[in-house]
Formats: C-alpha cells, structure tokens, sequence
C-alpha cells in the first residue's frame, strides 16, 4: 500500500509540471483563446490577452522555481539549505538542457565592466578574444564563450603585465564571474524581473519559440511614428527561447519524479517560512 502512495504521488508531481510545460507552449502559440470582459479602460484597443508571451516565462520561471525547491528539499532534508539563487541555477546546470549555461557571457560582462569603468586591460582582452571574433552582421557567437577557468586565466595574465590600483580590481573574482553565468543570467534578468515583476528585466528579450540562447544589441528602436530612433545607451540583450525551459521543466519533473521515488517520500512537508514569527520586546 505505501509504495502504491509513494508512485501515484510521484506521477502527480511529475503530470502536475509536464502539464505547466506544455501550457508554457500553448500560450506562446496562441493555442489558447481566452474571452473575458475586458475593463472599460483606455487604451480601448489594448488587449492583452492577445498576446501571453509574458505568461508563459511566468509560468516556466515559476515552474522551475518550484522544481529547484522540491528538489532541495527532498534530497537535502534536515540539512542547510540553499539560497533562492544558488538552488535555481544550480538545478538548471545540472539539468544539462544546454551545454552552454556553465559558460559566461563576455558581452554582459564587459559591458558591465565598461559601465563601471573598471579592468581596462581585462575588457579589451575580453572584447578581442570573443567579442571581435565576427563580423558585424553576425549574431554573437555564445557557444565560444569561455568558462570561468579559462576566463580567470585571461584575467590572470593582464594583471601579470598591468599593474592596477586596489580601487580598479574586481574584490571577489570568482564570485563575481558566475554571476555572468548564462545560467546566472537566466535567473537575474528571467526568473526575478518574470516573477515579481510582469516582464523580463531591461537586459532580455522573449521571442524566441526553440530551445536556443542568443545575445543581441539593438543600436536603435522603432518609435509609434515608425521612425528608427538612435539608443543613447545601448545594451546587451538575452533571448532564450521558451523551449529552453520547457524543456528543462520537464527534465526536471523526471529528476524529481525518481527522486520521490527513491527516496519514498508521500507528501513535500511544508517550509518552516510558512509561518509568523511575532518579534519579542526585550526585557
């Protein structure tokens, strides 16, 4: 009777977050037609059920999201637990839906870099080793960025030849490099602007319906007069497809499917941030 519980539990975990993957789909192909009374508000002609782009990344970030959790909860139970951040990008590396996301993306983090004005030596050797590497009509090449040993190492040699003053150096080196992770990335400007906002951050863009990682850098924008308008400031933007976390969704429900299994869990216990805790004065 109990491994009968522990089974249909773990098929209802796993059919609960295949069915938010494929809802995720649906959404991005307008496979879903939904009527309401709209508010009598203006812009009369906005709708915006008309498009649910935004929904479905919603719905995978807040997908994967809760993967990670059941995930740490399940194999680390009664041990420390990981931070938010730490446990999200930690669960999609190891996924392994992309090879790529362990890599770090040199057109964040030498714009980062320049923004700040910091590590002339180092950016212009990020900038020449894997910015440079295309012509100017090609799409950045982010399956040849570097992971964090080879970058480090790059690093390494400028500070060998350039001396620079304490003030201009980067204070923790590699914590600072996995931040530019592409999974790192996927968490900062997807997951956090997606759930507590209604659109990704100012660094991404979603429109892409496959499973691939790109970086763009639009120079200008189209104004509602339809006029090419120059940006003053131009930034790197992320664009990974809904796929990629579809994919990852439903990966992930296996992983926690055989997890539940294996270790014959029946329920997920309720977090101890459920609760209140009322604040004493001190006496």
């Amino acid at each position: 009777m109990e491994n009968n519980e522990v089974q249909d539990f773990a098929d209802r975990v796993k059919k609960y977050y295949y069915c938010k993957a494929e809802l995720c789909e649906t959404l991005m192909h307008k496979g879903i037609n939904i009527e309401s009374n709209l508010m009598q508000m203006t812009p009369v002609d906005y709708n915006p059920f008309d498009n649910c782009h935004a929904e479905a990344y919603i719905i995978g970030c807040a997908a994967l999201e809760g993967l990670s959790s059941i995930y740490q909860e399940i194999n680390q139970h009664g041990t420390e637990q990981e931070g938010s951040k730490k446990r999200f990008i930690s669960f999609l590396k190891d996924l392994r839906v992309s090879e790529h996301l362990e890599r770090i993306s040199t057109p964040f983090l030498y714009y980062c870099l320049e923004k700040q004005g910091i590590e002339e030596s180092f950016r212009n050797e990020i900038k020449k080793k894997w910015i440079d590497q295309k012509s100017q009509s090609e799409a950045h090449r982010f399956y040849s960025d570097p992971k964090i040993d080879e970058i480090k190492l790059v690093y390494q040699n400028c500070h060998a030849v350039n001396q620079n003053s304490s003030n201009e150096t980067i204070l923790n080196l590699d914590r600072s490099l996995q931040d530019f992770t592409y999974a790192a990335l996927i968490y900062k400007f997807y997951r956090c602007s997606f759930i507590h906002e209604f659109r990704a951050s100012q660094y991404a863009v979603y429109f892409n319906r496959g499973n691939q990682i790109s970086v763009r850098k639009f120079e200008s924008h189209l104004s509602p007069s339809r006029e090419y308008l120059k940006i003053d400031d131009p930034k790197p933007q992320l664009d990974v497809g809904i796929g990629l976390f579809t994919e990852s969704i439903r990966k992930g429900a296996d992983v926690v499917h055989n997890l539940i299994i294996e270790k014959q869990c029946r329920d997920i216990r309720y977090n101890s941030t459920d609760e209140i805790r009322i604040k004493l004065k001190k006496t």
